[in-house]
């Protein structure tokens, strides 16, 4: 049991009833959440809370901007145990709303990506605001403070987590190749066999047999890579049937 003195509770009564806007500054660093609730008084804003919170393992593994995402999250619950339905500002680094649309969908489950689009975008009591000005949140110490304030999130996730800048989602114009693969797998007499073929518009260039017990995810991968290999120093559109 906690108990609070006369003091505490008016302070409590008057920060509760106040009615004004909170202000929640949020930083990410080193996997933890953290957190300056503030309210204005007079002319100034006046720090009313802090937190410090660990990140779960699974957003720990995350790009440093969708880590921000998981931050913010968790610190607007955090925050809300105070503010008790009072409009909350959030100010952070990072383009939370745009990282989460463009780039949560690679990284988050569908429940998570759910739970974040309620918290953020589907609740009138939380408004979000980028900056790259210093907030008191980046005060709060950890082992390394010093970082770059000022940086595109969605080009940062591209340069940093990208396995092959040269790799594009869209045809190339005018390749030197044009390559179609397929892999399958299929129970034949109690057995499963697969094969791989690579092909252009107008012949095969390549096909096999694969071990006994190949899966079909296994063979599309054997014909990518195969098709990878003789597309090796050229300018190549390889068209496949699978993710």
């Amino acid at each position: 049991m906690i108990q609070t003195g006369r003091t505490g509770k008016g302070a409590f009564k008057t920060w509760s009833q106040a009615g004004k806007t909170k202000t929640l500054f949020v930083h990410e660093r080193q996997h933890l959440a953290l957190g300056v609730l503030a309210q204005r008084l007079g002319s100034w804003k006046r720090p009313v809370g802090y937190f410090s919170k660990q990140l779960d393992n699974v957003s720990k593994g995350w790009p440093g901007c969708l880590r921000a995402v998981a931050a913010t999250v968790l610190l607007i619950q955090e925050a809300r145990k105070l503010t008790m339905g009072q409009k909350i500002v959030v100010y952070v680094p990072h383009m939370v709303i745009t990282v989460l649309e463009q780039k949560g969908g690679h990284w988050l489950s569908p429940s998570r990506m759910l739970k974040y689009q309620v918290v953020l975008l589907e609740q009138d009591d939380v408004e979000l605001k980028a900056t790259a000005i210093v907030n008191p949140a980046m005060f709060l110490t950890t082992e390394n403070p010093t970082e770059k304030l000022e940086h595109d999130c969605l080009v940062t996730i591209e340069q940093v987590y990208s396995s092959r800048p040269d790799l594009k989602d869209e045809p190339l114009k005018d390749p030197d190749l044009e390559l179609f693969t397929d892999g399958s797998s299929f129970v034949q007499e109690g057995r499963r066999v697969g094969g791989y073929a690579v092909v252009t518009t107008d012949k095969v260039l390549e096909s096999g047999t694969l071990p006994a017990n190949t899966s079909a995810q296994k063979a599309e991968l054997v014909a990518l890579k195969q098709a990878l290999r003789m597309a090796e120093g050229k300018r190549v559109n390889i068209w496949t049937d699978s993710k």
